[in-house]
């Protein structure tokens, strides 16, 4: 894996995109202080996932956003892309298919950030992932940024275990820990809470058992006060019911005297409004009169105003006129003074015009000379400054060929080792090859026995879960269903109901009807009924068995005996009319009953008819075939015994035509019969017509008998639909709950499965990433060997030719010498003249520049002079003029002030005639304004009167109001308690005795006792249950959390051992490169790495112990800067050689080093680009030498970066 590319956007001093390519080997980034050289590497160390703002050299992350500069606004965000390529080396394994990968992060200026890898949205974990134990990220041991080596020597023991742990590979292993110790935080949280509400639970079931017991006496308690309740609410209804209809006889006689007064009111109203419009259209002519004469006044004004306006005109163009006279002459005066200043100028002018033009020819002839000998000096100079630049380009390139070569004999030298060395490390890793190999099969068969296995858990786990979904879909339609049934049954009980209580209260029938059928069922409800007196006094009432005559009824209405088909309905009703509230009796007895107790009851009147007192009769002659006869009404009629032959009377003669037209033709033909539409219009026997369109749209008797009867049977319907699914739902909630629990146990084992396998997937990508590593190091060497062998043969030819062009250069280098010395003489000797001759030039210039200033002055004050003398001449011209047109306005204004007289004369006069013609209609006005006060009062008395009745009509009304809001207040305070309809309750009540004072007392102490029995729950028994079950779900709850907690302890325990072992192989390799790279470069001296415990953290810290050359063994922290920056270069060098990233960037890393460091800096440098990728920020000359490729920063404009490429190689 090498950085291939690297783009950015707006990312600190890059304003514009920039590209910058890497290729393999050393890449050099050079520039002056403060271009942006470091800003590369905050960007490569930025998108890699750095989240400190400190660590980039700013105070916020949303510092690294263009910031703006001269002549450029900020931009609202940055975006930096790394592109990696794969080499055949180390590379993520989840990207191996890729041949690269390109990781972009991007900043919004309000602190908004997104990750992409190849253009996909990614999480920062993902970025950090892939960079991960490589030792390449933004914190590994390969990015040395500026100030790093200062903080290696200077950081504590146990900071500096970071860069072995990179090296180590173990920084994957500490962020699995750090998530296992935090999903153990969380478990460890989670059975806090866990323990708290079992204890909960348990004590809610212990109360849940005493709120039990209490539950029953206050069911007992509560029907005793439902049983009292409900007959005060009899008795007060009742009482309020008598209150209503007092109530409404005093509103219907006020209502009958308002009748008589308001035809008084209206006649008097009329009479008010027709004075009232004639005092309107006086009042109306009066104001249009008045309007008249003040626009005639108004106008009358404004002429006496054009009058006084035109005098002024006339006096203020006779002081014009005279104004200007005497400023003509003033001017004339003035422009006889100018005419003799422009003729002196004009002399003056002439006379300077000649000496300019003589000093011109002289300055003109001493020019030409003079720059004749300065063409002469200036091409010896020009040819001086080129020969001596061409010796100094000769001189450098001797200089560099002279260093080459010394350089060129080093490498050479390192060559000839490296080779030597590279062969020796081959042979260890050919060795270590074999063992990886045999660890990856041990692991492999291992890893496929457990593949087997998961692939069996997967199965049985999807099929559960596939179950289970079923199951939680199939539910959830159910619930629905369940629902949309509730509510449907819902709305038919409700529509039901109603439509009950009104069939139930006989509401649509006549008061007389209605009395009689309610006192039937009181009379029929008091027969079921026993009371029995106790020897206590108390009173017990028993309910007989209902069984027995339940349905003994005298009374039938024809609309409860009859039924047609809905159809027929509309035309029934219209067909008997008010024979339908008509009641039927078997016998003639019972009737008499009825009509004494309507008398003696005030309860209004009805009609009855016995079943034995009347019988039906055919007519021969039917109109049942006649075209338009829809049918016979009796032949759709059905009715109850015994009353067959009654109804049949009521409707035998009456035929269903379509339409009233064919009801009149069929008249004539078939006298007697009566016909009806099945719109309800109707023509009787006797021809009369009756129709239209019904008031309201209130169903009819009939109509409301059949709905009961089809909501009853679509209730019935609803309610089994209801009780089947609620059915089918407990059974798929118990099924689910099967289901659930073996889904739990099973998902248990496939997780412990998955944990196993992703383990030994670990297991097995590191062994297949040691062997591919140590395959890609065999081969890498056995490449670096021939490289190595073909640069040695490289350099010693270059090395050969670089001599010859040395001397070369040396030889050319003498010539140049001398010719510049025989240029310089030349220079000499044509100087010596020339200075006299210029001062000579330079003062004819001057002289004649004063010349030319003073005529230039005398020209324009000679021009201002000839502008005034225009000027004058103009003005003058224009004072004539406006002389004579003021005396012309004199002569308009004063003909225009006679004719203005005349015309306010007449206006005056016609003024007094509107004012004489207004007086009278005023008069006129106030004469009908007092009649029509006299009208107005007695009207205001008439209206009094009505508005007196009308208060005692809404008095009487709001005592009915009041009485039925009350009583419906009762009904609905029943209903709400008791779910019971009040007007059906109250006869069952009607004829208990007793004292309501005591009643209320005795419901007043049953209430004080259920209030001592305090908050009651009912559903106790219920709660119990699924209390006690959610506490048993939850005990086995914590009992899993506690073993998922000691599985997070064991694989805490195994990273440990994994990374305590991993750590200590690569402290050891490390320590013993850094002892034998440290002498390399001190040139001698010793050191080593020493582990300490941290009490603290309970880790090793690592200290650095060195001795330069000469020096006795001490802690790093004691040396030189420029020994502590060597110390902390061989460290980092020696964790490089140890573990190779696949590439490095150094940023000024060798600024404190002097040259001879510098040289052994690049040694190193040269052999890490050998294994890695090499980028190196620097101001050395001597490292600039070693980069292939060298990008320079600059900044030509302040504050914008710009990037500039060479190729080293092309040029050598």
């Amino acid at each position: 894996m090498r950085i291939k590319k690297l783009e950015l956007v707006g990312f600190k001093s890059f304003k514009d995109k920039t590209v910058i390519q890497f290729d393999a080997g050393i890449t050099g980034i050079v520039g002056p202080n403060g271009c942006g050289k470091s800003n590369i590497v905050d960007a490569l160390v930025w998108v890699m996932g750095e989240m400190s703002a400190k660590d980039l050299r700013g105070s916020t992350m949303t510092d690294v956003i263009f910031a703006g500069a001269e002549g450029y606004s900020p931009l609202g965000m940055c975006e930096v892309s790394l592109t990696l390529e794969n080499d055949g080396g180390p590379f993520p394994a989840k990207y191996l298919k890729h041949t690269e990968i390109m990781v972009t992060r991007r900043l919004h200026r309000n602190g908004e950030g997104e990750y992409f890898i190849n253009k996909e949205p990614a999480r920062l974990k993902d970025v950090q992932e892939i960079f991960m134990d490589t030792g390449a990220g933004s914190k590994g041991f390969s990015i040395i940024q500026q100030g790093m080596i200062g903080k290696i020597i200077t950081a504590k023991p146990e900071d500096r275990r970071h860069l072995i742990e990179e090296a180590a590979g173990i920084t994957k292993f500490k962020a699995r820990k750090k998530e296992s110790q935090r999903k153990l935080q969380q478990t460890d949280q989670n059975l806090i809470r866990l323990q708290d509400i079992v204890g909960e639970l348990k004590r809610q079931i212990d109360s849940l058992q005493r709120q039990a017991q209490r539950a029953e006496r206050y069911r007992h308690l509560k029907n005793q006060i439902e049983d009292l309740d409900l007959w005060l609410s009899s008795r007060q209804y009742l009482d309020l019911k008598s209150i209503a209809d007092e109530a409404e006889r005093i509103f219907r006689e006020s209502q009958s005297l308002e009748v008589e007064g308001e035809s008084k009111l209206a006649q008097l109203q009329a009479d008010f409004e027709t004075l009232k419009l004639q005092t309107l259209e006086k009042e109306k002519k009066v104001e249009e009169l008045q309007n008249t004469f003040y626009e005639n006044q108004s106008l009358v004004s404004k002429k006496e105003m054009e009058i006084q306006q035109l005098k002024f005109e006339i006096e203020q163009a006779r002081r014009n006129e005279q104004m200007t006279g005497n400023l003509m002459q003033e001017q004339q005066a003035r422009l006889s003074l100018l005419k003799r200043d422009q003729e002196s100028l004009q002399a003056q002018s002439e006379e300077m015009y000649q000496e300019v033009s003589d000093l011109e020819i002289k300055f003109a002839q001493r020019n030409e000379v003079f720059e004749a000998d300065q063409q002469r000096i200036q091409e010896v100079d020009d040819l001086l400054t080129d020969k001596r630049r061409e010796l100094f380009a000769v001189g450098q390139s001797v200089s560099s060929l002279e260093a080459k070569s010394q350089a060129l004999e080093g490498q050479i030298e390192d060559g000839e080792e490296k080779e030597s060395n590279e062969q020796l490390v081959a042979n260890e890793l050919r060795e270590k090859k074999l063992e990886f190999v045999g660890r990856r099969d041990r692991i492999q068969e291992e890893l496929e026995n457990n593949k087997q296995a998961s692939l069996i858990l997967n199965e049985e786990v999807q099929g559960i879960e596939s179950r289970k979904k079923e199951l939680n879909d199939q539910l959830r339609i159910k619930k629905i269903e369940v629902e949309e049934f509730k509510d449907s049954l819902g709305q038919v009980t409700s529509k039901l109901y109603g439509l009950e209580n009104l069939q139930s209260s006989f509401e649509g029938y006549e008061s007389g009807v209605k009395s009689v059928m309610l006192w039937q069922k009181s009379q029929s409800e008091k027969k079921q009924l026993q009371t029995e007196m106790h020897a206590d006094g108390s009173v017990t009432t028993y309910a007989l068995d209902s069984t027995q005559d339940s349905d003994e009824s005298y009374f039938y209405p024809v609309s409860e005996v009859v039924e047609v088909e809905p159809s027929y309905e509309v035309a029934m009703e219209a067909a008997l009319g008010q024979r339908l509230q008509m009641l039927l009796a078997q016998n003639s007895e019972k009737p008499l009953e009825a009509l004494d107790y309507l008398k003696s009851t005030k309860s209004g009147r009805s009609s009855f008819l016995a079943a034995d007192a009347i019988h039906g009769f055919n007519k021969d002659q039917t109109p049942s075939n006649e075209p338009g006869v829809q049918s016979l009404l009796k032949d759709v009629v059905r009715s109850k015994e015994p009353f067959h032959q009654t109804v049949s009377y009521f409707v035998d003669g009456i035929a269903v035509v379509d339409s009233l037209r064919t009801a009149m033709g069929l008249r004539i033909r078939y006298p007697g019969w009566s016909f009806v539409t099945l719109d309800g219009d109707t023509l009787t026997a006797d021809g009369i017509l009756s129709g239209g369109s019904a008031e309201g749209n209130e169903s009819g008797i009939l109509q409301r008998k059949n709905q009961i009867k089809d909501l009853t049977a679509l209730k019935n319907e609803w309610a089994g639909k209801l009780a089947l699914a609620q059915a089918a739902m407990k059974k798929m909630e118990e099924e689910l709950q099967e289901i659930t629990l073996h889904f739990d146990v099973a998902q248990k084992k496939k997780i412990e499965q998955d944990i196993r396998l992703r383990e030994l997937q670990k297991d097995i990508e590191r062994a297949e990433q040691e062997l591919s590593n140590a395959e890609y190091a065999v081969d890498r060497h056995d490449r670096e060997i021939r490289k190595t062998q073909d640069q040695l043969n490289s350099l010693r030819d270059k090395l050969n030719e670089m001599q010859t062009a040395l001397e070369e250069a040396r030889i050319k280098k003498m010539e140049l010498e001398e010719t510049s010395k025989t240029l310089e003489e030349e220079f000499e000797e044509s100087n010596r003249d020339f200075p006299e001759l210029q001062r000579e030039v330079t003062d004819l210039q001057i002289e004649l520049a004063s010349k030319k200033q003073q005529n230039l002055g005398v020209t324009k004050q000679l021009e201002m002079v000839s502008k005034s003398v225009q000027d004058l001449e103009t003005q003058l011209s224009r004072m004539t003029e406006e002389t004579e047109q003021y005396s012309e306005q004199m002569t308009e204004s004063q003909y225009a002030l006679e004719e203005k007289k005349l015309e306010f004369e007449k206006w005056l006069n016609h003024v007094e005639e509107l004012k004489h013609e207004l007086s009278i209609e005023k008069n006129t006005f106030e004469e009908l304004s007092t009649q029509l006060t006299d009208m107005a009062d007695e009207l205001s008395s008439t209206q009094r009167a009505k508005n007196d009745r009308l208060t005692q009509m809404n008095e009487a009304q709001l005592k009915l109001d009041q009485a039925k809001m009350k009583e419906q207040y009762l009904i609905d305070q029943v209903r709400e308690k008791y779910m019971l309809v009040l007007p059906e309750v109250v006869y069952k009540y009607a004829d208990r005795g007793g004292d309501a004072y005591l009643a209320e007392t005795e419901l007043k102490e049953l209430k004080e006792k259920i209030s001592k029995i305090g908050e009651v729950n009912l559903s106790a028994i219920e709660e119990y249950e699924e209390t006690s079950k959610r506490y048993e779900f939850l005990t086995k709850q914590h009992d899993d959390l506690v073993e998922a907690k000691e599985q997070l302890r064991r694989v805490i325990d195994r990273i440990n051992r994994i990374c305590s072992k991993r750590f200590k192989e690569t402290f050891d390799l490390v320590n013993d490169r850094f002892t034998r790279v440290f002498p390399v470069l001190f040139g001698g001296g010793e050191a080593k790495l020493e582990l300490h415990e941290d009490p603290e953290k309970g880790e090793m810290g690592i200290e650095i112990i060195a001795r330069p050359p000469g020096k006795k063994m001490q802690n790093v922290s004691l040396m030189s800067g420029g020994e502590k920056a060597l110390t902390a270069v061989a460290l980092v060098f020696s964790i490089f050689l140890v573990k190779p990233s696949p590439y490095c960037l150094l940023d000024e890393v060798d600024a404190p080093l002097d040259d001879a460091n510098v040289f052994r800096f690049n040694d190193l440098v040269r052999e890490m680009a050998k294994r890695s990728q090499i980028i190196v920020v620097t101001h050395n000359k001597h490292t600039m030498e070693v980069a292939k490729k060298l990008y320079g920063v600059t900044m030509q404009e302040r504050g914008v970066s710009t990037m500039v490429s060479v190729s080293l190689q092309d040029i050598k």
